[in-house]
């Protein structure tokens, strides 16, 4: 354990859990001195560091729990950084400086690494996952925001294809709002595939012709695929809704979406259903799906909209492939 040495502290000399700490050029308060005496005491830490070259856009950190392989952290700095850190984040700091060699306790410090604690298995998924995020161009995002907690489910490895993403990076880069909505959109459509091929190949041998012909009826309407998905996953859909029936008497795109979905008989079967046609709508807007559909360009409040239920949809998407924040 080489915590002393990273604090530049002898054998015998103690820390007041009452006062700031100084770590190399930081200042950290009292929640981190007290780790650090923990540990000095005798306290249990994860031994499990690993550190990856990577620039951070801001303080960021994650606490992950993958439901099967156990928790960890995930947390990083950028190198010239002005922002008050999070307390997790000093923390987190302290427990890899305890955790790591002398000659590796420079690259944590400086910010020029992505510093992850605990098994690996619970962090590859997401770890991909945050060396893509940045703060978004436009709209807000939950994974470029206040320090977090996700929970993973074991289909993240799977469900985490190179395209989603390829998607998830993408919609933090892309500008105007509109077009960072269709690459999330983006995410829930590969995972639309993703399930019609999963359920095509669960059923086929026992039931090769059903299969097949659930696989091609699913394939026909991307709506009911959004449907499905909303029923497996209902409150990120139910928030969408939610988000937008609070507006809809102010805002006409939001107005006019309702009374598509109603026309089209899509606002039956709850919340999440709603939600979900919605979305759909929304996408059909931007990309002038049907010759009668609505446009988005027409209605000069589709912006607003598309700010109040960017972190829904988002929300939706991570959710979708096995990420749900909390």
């Amino acid at each position: 354990m080489h915590l002393r040495s990273a604090l530049g502290i002898s054998p015998d000399e103690e820390i007041d859990p009452t006062r700031p700490i100084t770590v190399g050029p930081h200042e950290f308060g009292v929640e981190a001195a007290n780790e650090a005496r923990r540990i000095l005491d005798g306290g249990e830490f994860s031994d499990e560091v690993s550190l990856q070259p990577h620039s951070f856009g801001r303080p960021t950190y994650w606490a992950v729990d993958h439901s099967v392989e156990g928790s960890g952290e995930i947390f990083g700095f950028p190198t010239e950084d002005g922002d008050i850190w999070p307390t997790a984040l000093e923390v987190g700091i302290i427990r890899a400086l305890a955790a790591t060699a002398p000659e590796h306790h420079q690259a944590i410090l400086t910010g020029s690494h992505c510093v992850s604690i605990g098994p690996a298995r619970a962090l590859a998924a997401f770890l991909r996952v945050v060396l893509v995020v940045e703060v978004p161009l436009v709209g807000a995002s939950l994974l470029a925001g206040l320090p977090r907690q996700a929970n993973i489910a074991p289909r993240l490895e799977s469900d985490m294809s190179q395209v989603v993403l390829d998607c998830l990076e993408n919609s933090f880069k892309t500008s105007p709002l509109k077009f960072r909505f269709l690459e999330l959109y983006r995410m829930m459509e590969a995972r639309f595939l993703a399930d019609v091929k999963s359920k095509l190949f669960a059923q086929f041998d026992g039931k090769p012709s059903t299969a097949l012909a659930d696989a091609v009826e699913a394939l026909k309407s991307e709506m009911n695929q959004i449907a499905g998905l909303a029923a497996d996953h209902p409150q990120p859909f139910e928030a969408c809704w939610t988000t937008l029936a609070a507006i809809k008497n102010s805002n006409r795109f939001v107005a006019a979406l309702f009374r598509t979905i109603d026309k089209k008989g899509h606002n039956g079967g709850g919340k999440s259903k709603a939600g979900a046609a919605l979305i759909y709508q929304i996408r059909c807007a931007i990309v002038h799906a049907g010759e009668k559909d609505m446009i988005f360009e027409q209605y000069p409040d589709g912006e607003e909209a598309l700010e109040a239920i960017i972190s829904d949809v988002e929300r939706a998407a991570l959710l979708l492939v096995g990420i749900e924040l909390t």
